[in-house]
C-alpha cells in the first residue's frame, strides 16, 4: 500500500499523470501544496483513484473548495497517514 504524495499542479507538471500511471489497488493519494489544484476538476475529469487526501491548509491557502469524496487532513493526520503506508513516494517533477 503505497502513499503517493503530489505537490505540483497538474496544469504545470506531469507529476500527477506519472503518479496515476503507477497507481495500484490499495494505494492512496495525498495532494499537498500546488498539487491541490487537481481538486478543481482534474481528478474527476481524468481518472478515479481512491482514497484521495489533501492538506486542508493548502486548500484554504489557495481559496479552493473541498469536493465530495476527498478527505482533508491537518498536519497530524498527514503524519498518521504516513505511518499507515509503506512505501511513500513523492512526485515532484
Amino acid at each position: 500500500m503505497t502513499l503517493h504524495i503530489v505537490n505540483k499542479s497538474p496544469y504545470s507538471s506531469r507529476a500527477l499523470a506519472d503518479c496515476f500511471a503507477s497507481f495500484a489497488d490499495g494505494d492512496a493519494l495525498l495532494l499537498i501544496e500546488d498539487g491541490v489544484y487537481a481538486l478543481t476538476g482534474f481528478i474527476a475529469d481524468n481518472i478515479a483513484v481512491a482514497p484521495v487526501y489533501c492538506l486542508e491548509a493548502d486548500v484554504r491557502a489557495r481559496g479552493l473548495q473541498m469536493p465530495k469524496g476527498i478527505q482533508s487532513l491537518d498536519d497530524t493526520g498527514w503524519v498518521k497517514l504516513c505511518t499507515e503506508h509503506n512505501p511513500i513516494v513523492s512526485w515532484f517533477q
